[in-house]
Protein backbone atom coordinates (compact mmCIF):
# COMPACT_ATOMS: atom_id res chain seq x y z
CA UNK A 1 0.00 0.00 0.00
CA UNK A 2 1.52 3.45 -1.10
CA UNK A 3 0.22 6.66 -0.52
CA UNK A 4 1.78 10.42 -2.42
CA UNK A 5 4.42 11.93 -0.43
CA UNK A 6 2.87 14.59 2.00
CA UNK A 7 2.88 18.31 2.47
CA UNK A 8 2.90 20.26 5.70
CA UNK A 9 1.28 23.58 6.30
CA UNK A 10 0.62 26.03 9.56
CA UNK A 11 -2.08 24.82 12.02
CA UNK A 12 -3.70 28.18 13.66
CA UNK A 13 -4.57 27.26 16.88
CA UNK A 14 -4.05 23.65 17.09
CA UNK A 15 -5.65 21.73 19.55
CA UNK A 16 -5.79 18.14 21.07
CA UNK A 17 -8.47 15.92 21.73
CA UNK A 18 -10.37 12.82 20.51
CA UNK A 19 -10.57 12.61 16.62
CA UNK A 20 -14.31 12.12 15.00
CA UNK A 21 -15.14 10.60 11.84
CA UNK A 22 -16.91 13.09 9.57
CA UNK A 23 -20.19 12.65 8.52
CA UNK A 24 -20.93 12.77 5.20
CA UNK A 25 -24.72 12.20 4.27
CA UNK A 26 -25.81 11.30 0.20
CA UNK A 27 -21.51 10.93 -0.03
CA UNK A 28 -20.85 8.91 -3.17
CA UNK A 29 -18.29 7.04 -0.85
CA UNK A 30 -20.03 4.63 1.95
CA UNK A 31 -19.58 5.58 5.02
CA UNK A 32 -16.07 4.07 6.63
CA UNK A 33 -17.31 2.13 9.61
CA UNK A 34 -13.62 2.35 11.17
CA UNK A 35 -11.81 5.19 10.32
CA UNK A 36 -8.67 4.13 12.24
CA UNK A 37 -8.86 0.64 10.49
CA UNK A 38 -5.66 0.42 8.40
CA UNK A 39 -4.59 3.59 9.41
CA UNK A 40 -1.24 2.55 10.17
CA UNK A 41 0.74 0.37 7.81
CA UNK A 42 3.40 -2.11 9.66
CA UNK A 43 6.72 -3.04 7.71
CA UNK A 44 7.97 -6.61 8.82
CA UNK A 45 12.13 -6.56 9.91
CA UNK A 46 13.84 -7.57 6.65
CA UNK A 47 17.68 -8.23 6.13
CA UNK A 48 19.14 -6.38 3.93
CA UNK A 49 20.11 -7.48 0.57
CA UNK A 50 23.65 -9.10 -0.28
CA UNK A 51 26.11 -6.85 -0.98
CA UNK A 52 27.63 -6.68 -4.57
CA UNK A 53 30.61 -8.52 -4.71
CA UNK A 54 32.84 -6.42 -6.75
CA UNK A 55 35.88 -5.66 -6.57
CA UNK A 56 37.13 -3.97 -3.21
CA UNK A 57 39.58 -3.22 -0.64
CA UNK A 58 38.99 -2.61 3.02
CA UNK A 59 40.08 -0.50 5.38
CA UNK A 60 40.89 -0.99 9.50
CA UNK A 61 38.82 1.90 9.99
CA UNK A 62 35.64 0.86 12.31
CA UNK A 63 33.54 3.36 14.00
CA UNK A 64 30.74 2.55 16.45
CA UNK A 65 27.72 4.90 17.29
CA UNK A 66 24.99 4.41 19.74
CA UNK A 67 21.27 5.46 18.84
CA UNK A 68 18.32 5.53 21.48
CA UNK A 69 15.40 3.42 20.61
CA UNK A 70 11.80 4.29 21.04
CA UNK A 71 11.99 2.11 23.74
CA UNK A 72 15.08 4.49 25.78
CA UNK A 73 17.61 1.51 25.36
CA UNK A 74 21.33 1.93 23.60
CA UNK A 75 21.49 0.42 20.54
CA UNK A 76 25.14 -0.09 19.49
CA UNK A 77 25.69 -0.30 15.46
CA UNK A 78 28.63 -0.68 14.31
CA UNK A 79 29.91 0.74 10.64
CA UNK A 80 33.19 -0.56 8.58
CA UNK A 81 34.39 2.06 6.41
CA UNK A 82 34.87 0.62 3.10
CA UNK A 83 36.34 2.01 -0.27
CA UNK A 84 35.39 0.64 -3.34
CA UNK A 85 37.03 0.31 -6.34
CA UNK A 86 36.08 1.88 -9.69
CA UNK A 87 34.79 -0.81 -12.28
CA UNK A 88 33.30 -0.98 -15.43
CA UNK A 89 29.53 -0.61 -16.18
CA UNK A 90 27.90 -3.80 -15.89
CA UNK A 91 24.17 -4.92 -16.55
CA UNK A 92 21.47 -4.56 -14.13
CA UNK A 93 21.08 -7.53 -11.97
CA UNK A 94 17.58 -6.99 -9.78
CA UNK A 95 19.42 -6.66 -6.69
CA UNK A 96 18.11 -3.64 -4.86
CA UNK A 97 20.53 -1.38 -3.17
CA UNK A 98 20.31 -1.00 1.04
CA UNK A 99 18.88 1.71 1.34
CA UNK A 100 20.41 5.29 2.43
CA UNK A 101 19.74 6.91 5.37
CA UNK A 102 18.78 10.14 2.78
CA UNK A 103 15.68 8.10 1.32
CA UNK A 104 14.25 7.80 5.13
CA UNK A 105 11.93 10.52 6.24
CA UNK A 106 9.53 10.66 9.42
CA UNK A 107 7.59 13.63 9.76
CA UNK A 108 7.14 13.67 13.34
CA UNK A 109 3.90 15.38 15.74
CA UNK A 110 2.01 16.97 13.48
CA UNK A 111 -1.78 16.73 12.81
CA UNK A 112 -2.74 14.16 9.98
CA UNK A 113 -5.74 15.44 7.78
CA UNK A 114 -7.25 12.34 6.43
CA UNK A 115 -10.39 12.23 4.31
CA UNK A 116 -12.47 11.57 6.97
CA UNK A 117 -11.04 12.76 10.36
CA UNK A 118 -7.92 14.81 11.81
CA UNK A 119 -5.88 13.05 14.15
CA UNK A 120 -2.21 13.40 15.96
CA UNK A 121 0.62 11.15 14.80
CA UNK A 122 3.89 10.91 12.84
CA UNK A 123 4.30 9.77 8.99
CA UNK A 124 7.31 7.77 8.04
CA UNK A 125 8.47 7.43 4.36
CA UNK A 126 10.60 5.47 2.39
CA UNK A 127 11.64 6.86 -1.24
CA UNK A 128 8.89 9.28 -1.36
CA UNK A 129 6.01 6.36 -0.36
CA UNK A 130 4.44 6.31 2.88
CA UNK A 131 5.21 3.15 5.17
CA UNK A 132 4.13 3.76 8.20
CA UNK A 133 1.35 6.37 9.87
CA UNK A 134 0.53 6.07 13.83
CA UNK A 135 2.19 7.05 16.88
CA UNK A 136 5.51 5.68 18.71
CA UNK A 137 6.66 4.23 15.39
CA UNK A 138 9.39 2.02 15.03
CA UNK A 139 11.83 3.20 12.54
CA UNK A 140 15.53 3.07 10.89
CA UNK A 141 18.38 4.86 12.29
CA UNK A 142 19.52 7.54 10.60
CA UNK A 143 16.37 8.79 9.15
CA UNK A 144 15.75 12.46 8.71
CA UNK A 145 13.07 13.96 10.91
CA UNK A 146 10.80 17.25 10.31
CA UNK A 147 9.19 18.53 13.65
CA UNK A 148 5.38 19.04 12.07
CA UNK A 149 3.95 20.13 15.74
CA UNK A 150 1.31 22.73 15.36
CA UNK A 151 0.98 21.77 11.76
CA UNK A 152 -1.29 20.25 9.42
CA UNK A 153 -0.17 17.11 7.67
CA UNK A 154 -2.00 16.81 4.43
CA UNK A 155 -1.83 14.67 1.35
CA UNK A 156 -0.46 16.48 -1.83
CA UNK A 157 -2.94 18.23 -3.71
CA UNK A 158 -4.23 17.58 -7.17
CA UNK A 159 -5.26 20.20 -9.52
CA UNK A 160 -7.72 18.35 -11.70
CA UNK A 161 -8.11 21.58 -14.23
CA UNK A 162 -4.14 22.69 -16.02
CA UNK A 163 -4.02 24.18 -18.97
CA UNK A 164 -0.35 23.92 -19.92
CA UNK A 165 1.52 25.45 -22.94
CA UNK A 166 -1.89 25.09 -24.36
CA UNK A 167 -2.33 26.64 -27.95
CA UNK A 168 -5.48 28.78 -28.37
CA UNK A 169 -6.92 31.48 -30.28
CA UNK A 170 -3.84 32.55 -31.35
CA UNK A 171 -1.70 32.85 -28.47
CA UNK A 172 0.06 29.75 -25.67
CA UNK A 173 -0.37 29.24 -22.03
CA UNK A 174 2.37 31.26 -20.55
CA UNK A 175 3.37 28.31 -18.02
CA UNK A 176 4.88 25.46 -20.16
CA UNK A 177 4.69 21.76 -18.53
CA UNK A 178 8.46 22.69 -16.54
CA UNK A 179 7.18 25.98 -15.01
CA UNK A 180 3.64 24.88 -14.43
CA UNK A 181 4.25 21.36 -12.30
CA UNK A 182 7.37 23.17 -10.62
CA UNK A 183 5.12 26.20 -9.25
CA UNK A 184 2.66 23.19 -8.32
CA UNK A 185 4.93 21.44 -6.11
CA UNK A 186 6.14 24.32 -4.22
CA UNK A 187 2.53 25.05 -3.43
CA UNK A 188 1.94 21.54 -2.13
CA UNK A 189 0.39 20.25 -5.06
CA UNK A 190 1.95 16.83 -6.66
CA UNK A 191 -0.03 15.88 -9.24
CA UNK A 192 -1.95 17.86 -11.67
CA UNK A 193 -4.54 17.16 -14.91
CA UNK A 194 -3.89 18.87 -17.86
CA UNK A 195 -6.64 19.12 -21.14
CA UNK A 196 -5.38 17.65 -24.44
CA UNK A 197 -7.65 20.51 -26.42
CA UNK A 198 -6.74 20.44 -30.16
CA UNK A 199 -9.29 20.79 -33.63
CA UNK A 200 -6.77 20.18 -36.10
CA UNK A 201 -5.42 16.67 -35.68
CA UNK A 202 -7.37 13.44 -34.57
CA UNK A 203 -7.66 12.93 -30.61
CA UNK A 204 -4.75 10.02 -31.01
CA UNK A 205 -2.46 12.17 -32.40
CA UNK A 206 -3.30 15.23 -30.03
CA UNK A 207 -2.33 12.96 -27.56
CA UNK A 208 0.94 11.82 -28.41
CA UNK A 209 1.50 15.81 -29.09
CA UNK A 210 0.89 16.61 -25.31
CA UNK A 211 2.86 13.22 -24.06
CA UNK A 212 5.35 14.24 -25.80
CA UNK A 213 5.34 18.36 -24.29
CA UNK A 214 5.01 16.56 -21.03
CA UNK A 215 6.63 13.67 -20.28
CA UNK A 216 10.48 15.16 -20.56
CA UNK A 217 9.60 18.58 -18.99
CA UNK A 218 7.05 17.71 -15.69
CA UNK A 219 8.06 17.90 -12.43
CA UNK A 220 5.17 15.62 -10.75
CA UNK A 221 2.84 12.99 -11.69
CA UNK A 222 0.47 13.89 -14.48
CA UNK A 223 -2.32 12.55 -16.03
CA UNK A 224 -4.38 13.69 -18.91
CA UNK A 225 -8.17 14.28 -19.93
CA UNK A 226 -8.84 14.50 -23.61
CA UNK A 227 -11.56 16.95 -25.41
CA UNK A 228 -13.69 15.99 -27.69
CA UNK A 229 -14.63 18.97 -29.98
CA UNK A 230 -16.93 16.86 -32.85
CA UNK A 231 -18.23 14.13 -33.70
CA UNK A 232 -17.65 10.91 -35.96
CA UNK A 233 -17.03 7.39 -36.01
CA UNK A 234 -13.42 7.83 -36.38
CA UNK A 235 -13.50 9.58 -33.00
CA UNK A 236 -15.34 7.32 -31.25
CA UNK A 237 -12.91 4.32 -32.55
CA UNK A 238 -10.12 6.79 -31.11
CA UNK A 239 -11.78 7.33 -27.65
CA UNK A 240 -12.17 2.93 -27.07
CA UNK A 241 -7.81 3.43 -28.12
CA UNK A 242 -7.51 5.82 -25.95
CA UNK A 243 -9.39 4.54 -22.89
CA UNK A 244 -7.89 0.34 -23.87
CA UNK A 245 -4.70 1.38 -24.72
CA UNK A 246 -3.24 5.00 -22.91
CA UNK A 247 -5.38 4.59 -19.74
CA UNK A 248 -7.70 7.91 -21.10
CA UNK A 249 -10.53 7.40 -18.35
CA UNK A 250 -12.00 11.31 -19.11
CA UNK A 251 -13.58 12.89 -21.79
CA UNK A 252 -14.64 16.88 -21.97
CA UNK A 253 -17.09 18.34 -24.35
CA UNK A 254 -17.18 22.36 -24.63
CA UNK A 255 -21.42 23.68 -24.59
CA UNK A 256 -19.47 26.88 -25.44
CA UNK A 257 -16.79 27.99 -28.13
CA UNK A 258 -19.67 28.29 -30.74
CA UNK A 259 -17.98 27.46 -34.22
CA UNK A 260 -14.40 25.65 -32.86
CA UNK A 261 -15.04 23.88 -29.83
CA UNK A 262 -18.83 23.63 -29.55
CA UNK A 263 -20.77 20.30 -29.54
CA UNK A 264 -24.69 20.48 -30.18
CA UNK A 265 -27.13 18.58 -28.24
CA UNK A 266 -27.00 15.48 -30.56
CA UNK A 267 -23.03 15.27 -30.23
CA UNK A 268 -23.23 15.18 -26.82
CA UNK A 269 -25.90 12.61 -26.44
CA UNK A 270 -23.59 10.56 -29.24
CA UNK A 271 -20.18 11.29 -26.16
CA UNK A 272 -21.76 10.49 -23.70
CA UNK A 273 -23.44 7.23 -24.55
CA UNK A 274 -19.74 6.62 -25.95
CA UNK A 275 -18.34 7.23 -22.15
CA UNK A 276 -21.02 5.38 -20.39
CA UNK A 277 -19.96 2.27 -22.78
CA UNK A 278 -16.20 2.62 -21.80
CA UNK A 279 -16.54 3.53 -18.33
CA UNK A 280 -14.87 6.82 -18.83
CA UNK A 281 -15.69 9.93 -16.81
CA UNK A 282 -18.04 12.93 -19.51
CA UNK A 283 -16.76 16.43 -18.57
CA UNK A 284 -18.73 19.23 -19.59
CA UNK A 285 -17.89 23.05 -19.89
CA UNK A 286 -21.40 24.20 -19.13
CA UNK A 287 -22.08 27.51 -20.97
CA UNK A 288 -24.53 28.16 -23.53
CA UNK A 289 -22.73 29.11 -26.45
CA UNK A 290 -25.12 30.44 -29.08
CA UNK A 291 -26.32 32.88 -26.11
CA UNK A 292 -22.43 33.82 -25.75
CA UNK A 293 -22.50 34.45 -29.32
CA UNK A 294 -25.44 36.49 -29.77
CA UNK A 295 -24.50 38.70 -26.63
CA UNK A 296 -21.03 39.26 -28.05
CA UNK A 297 -22.40 40.73 -31.08
CA UNK A 298 -24.74 43.03 -28.89
CA UNK A 299 -22.05 44.69 -26.72
CA UNK A 300 -19.14 45.33 -29.93
CA UNK A 301 -21.96 47.32 -31.88
CA UNK A 302 -22.19 48.96 -28.15
CA UNK A 303 -18.56 49.82 -28.59
CA UNK A 304 -17.76 47.49 -25.34
CA UNK A 305 -14.32 45.79 -26.02
CA UNK A 306 -12.68 46.01 -22.25
CA UNK A 307 -12.98 42.78 -20.05
CA UNK A 308 -15.90 43.73 -18.09
CA UNK A 309 -17.66 42.73 -21.46
CA UNK A 310 -16.24 39.45 -20.70
CA UNK A 311 -18.75 39.23 -18.10
CA UNK A 312 -21.90 40.56 -19.47
CA UNK A 313 -21.58 37.83 -22.63
CA UNK A 314 -21.83 35.13 -19.85
CA UNK A 315 -23.74 35.68 -17.36
CA UNK A 316 -25.00 33.51 -14.80
CA UNK A 317 -28.62 32.37 -16.27
CA UNK A 318 -26.32 31.32 -19.40
CA UNK A 319 -23.99 29.16 -17.10
CA UNK A 320 -26.56 27.67 -15.11
CA UNK A 321 -29.13 27.25 -18.31
CA UNK A 322 -26.13 24.72 -19.73
CA UNK A 323 -25.80 23.07 -16.95
CA UNK A 324 -29.30 21.79 -16.37
CA UNK A 325 -29.63 20.79 -19.84
CA UNK A 326 -26.14 18.79 -19.70
CA UNK A 327 -27.48 17.05 -16.13
CA UNK A 328 -30.80 16.20 -18.23
CA UNK A 329 -29.14 15.02 -21.36
CA UNK A 330 -26.49 12.30 -19.45
CA UNK A 331 -29.24 11.70 -17.04
CA UNK A 332 -31.71 10.85 -19.93
CA UNK A 333 -28.27 7.84 -21.12
CA UNK A 334 -27.90 6.96 -17.28
CA UNK A 335 -24.56 8.60 -17.97
CA UNK A 336 -22.51 9.93 -14.74
CA UNK A 337 -21.65 13.90 -15.54
CA UNK A 338 -18.92 15.82 -14.15
CA UNK A 339 -19.31 19.84 -14.69
CA UNK A 340 -15.88 21.84 -14.71
CA UNK A 341 -15.33 24.89 -13.34
CA UNK A 342 -18.93 25.97 -11.59
CA UNK A 343 -18.30 29.55 -11.41
CA UNK A 344 -21.96 30.85 -10.03
CA UNK A 345 -24.21 30.48 -7.15
CA UNK A 346 -27.14 29.46 -10.26
CA UNK A 347 -24.61 26.84 -11.43
CA UNK A 348 -24.02 25.45 -8.31
CA UNK A 349 -27.67 25.71 -7.22
CA UNK A 350 -28.66 23.42 -10.01
CA UNK A 351 -26.46 20.86 -9.41
CA UNK A 352 -27.61 20.39 -5.86
CA UNK A 353 -30.78 20.19 -7.04
CA UNK A 354 -30.48 17.06 -9.41
CA UNK A 355 -28.50 15.67 -6.97
CA UNK A 356 -30.99 15.06 -4.62
CA UNK A 357 -33.26 14.32 -7.45
CA UNK A 358 -30.87 11.36 -7.91
CA UNK A 359 -29.10 12.54 -10.76
CA UNK A 360 -25.63 11.46 -10.83
CA UNK A 361 -23.56 15.02 -11.29
CA UNK A 362 -20.38 16.16 -9.70
CA UNK A 363 -19.27 19.96 -9.76
CA UNK A 364 -15.82 21.21 -9.81
CA UNK A 365 -15.39 25.21 -8.59
CA UNK A 366 -11.59 25.89 -9.47
CA UNK A 367 -9.05 27.88 -7.16
CA UNK A 368 -9.95 31.45 -8.74
CA UNK A 369 -13.10 31.14 -8.31
CA UNK A 370 -13.20 30.06 -4.54
CA UNK A 371 -10.49 32.95 -3.84
CA UNK A 372 -11.47 35.83 -5.73
CA UNK A 373 -14.75 37.37 -7.31
CA UNK A 374 -15.34 39.55 -10.24
CA UNK A 375 -15.50 42.59 -9.11
CA UNK A 376 -11.77 42.99 -10.56
CA UNK A 377 -13.33 43.72 -14.03
CA UNK A 378 -14.29 47.08 -13.54
CA UNK A 379 -10.74 47.88 -12.02
CA UNK A 380 -9.65 51.02 -13.56
CA UNK A 381 -6.51 49.31 -14.42
CA UNK A 382 -7.22 47.25 -17.84
CA UNK A 383 -4.31 44.61 -17.50
CA UNK A 384 -5.25 44.00 -13.87
CA UNK A 385 -8.88 43.00 -15.30
CA UNK A 386 -8.05 41.51 -18.01
CA UNK A 387 -6.11 39.03 -15.33
CA UNK A 388 -8.82 38.24 -14.19
CA UNK A 389 -10.59 37.15 -17.47
CA UNK A 390 -11.36 32.91 -17.53
CA UNK A 391 -14.45 31.06 -18.39
CA UNK A 392 -16.57 30.76 -17.15
CA UNK A 393 -16.49 34.09 -15.76
CA UNK A 394 -15.57 35.21 -11.94
CA UNK A 395 -18.95 36.65 -10.48
CA UNK A 396 -19.42 40.01 -9.26
CA UNK A 397 -21.36 38.89 -6.33
CA UNK A 398 -18.89 38.99 -3.63
CA UNK A 399 -20.60 36.20 -1.60
CA UNK A 400 -20.00 33.47 -4.75
CA UNK A 401 -16.38 32.34 -3.17
CA UNK A 402 -17.89 31.39 0.25
CA UNK A 403 -20.52 29.78 -1.46
CA UNK A 404 -19.30 27.98 -3.49
CA UNK A 405 -16.39 26.49 -0.67
CA UNK A 406 -19.63 25.97 1.79
CA UNK A 407 -21.31 23.56 -1.77
CA UNK A 408 -18.03 21.69 -1.23
CA UNK A 409 -18.97 20.50 2.17
CA UNK A 410 -22.18 18.60 1.21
Amino acid sequence: MSSPTSSVSSLPGSQQGTPQRRVKPNSFFSTISDPLELKSIKIGVQSPPAADQSPKKETDTTEKTTEESPEGTGVEETIKREEIEDTEARPWTGVKPIRSSQTRLLIKGGKIVNDDLMFDGDVYLEDGIIKQIGKDLIIPGGTRTIDAKGKLVIPGGIDTNTHFQLPTMGTRAVDDFYHGTKAALAGGTTMIMDFVVETTSSLLESYEKWRGWADEKVCCDYALHVAVTSWSDTIKQDMEILTKEHGINSFKMYMAYKGTLMLRDEELIEVFKACKALGAVAQVHAENGDIIHENQKKLLEMGITGPEGHLYSRTEEVEAEATNRAIVLANQLNCPLYVVKVMSKSAAKVIARKREEGCVVFGEPIAAGLGTDGTHYFNKCWRHAAGHVLSPPLRPDPSTPGYLMDMLAR
